[in-house]
């Protein structure tokens, strides 16, 4: 009995594709679709916080701001206010298990930075290790003269 699968060279370039499909390109693409999302996400909590400076500078003491030119962020309601910001505008993220904070808030000179980090580890496979992002949104605060 002859066996003609094996010296049909069909055989063998099907056999290479299905193994090419199998190994290389549905990983590929799985890949750069995570990647896709990671970018999203970033973009996400990018503008999250902005808008968090931008809430925060909103929070300052405009009296003292307007006689002295200091800026003054009441204790602890600018980093509670910038939270809440964020959590609105990462409520896709953390519909997928990704929680954004505010790492800091930091007053320098007429500007508010706002500080957001996150864990997008949850978007990618278990094998691939932690995958940290911190993005830092910046407001400026100016003076409205009547």
């Amino acid at each position: 009995m002859r066996n003609t699968f094996v010296k049909d060279p069909r055989a063998y370039s099907m056999t290479f594709w299905v193994v090419f499909f199998g190994l290389v390109l549905v990983p590929l693409m799985a890949l750069s679709i995570e990647v896709g999302r990671f970018f999203v996400a970033r973009a996400q909590i990018s503008a999250a916080a902005d808008a968090a400076a931008l809430a925060s500078a909103v929070e300052l003491d405009t009296r003292l701001f307007q006689e002295t030119g200091v800026i003054t962020l009441p204790a602890g309601q600018a980093s509670s206010w910038a939270q809440r910001v964020v959590n609105e505008n990462c409520a896709a993220l953390m519909d997928l298990g990704i929680t954004p904070r505010v790492s800091g808030v930091i007053v320098s000179g007429n500007t508010v930075q706002v500080t957001v980090s996150a864990n997008l580890s949850r978007l990618f496979p278990d094998f691939i290790p932690d995958i940290r992002v911190s993005e830092i949104g910046k407001a400026e605060v100016r003076v409205l003269v009547h």
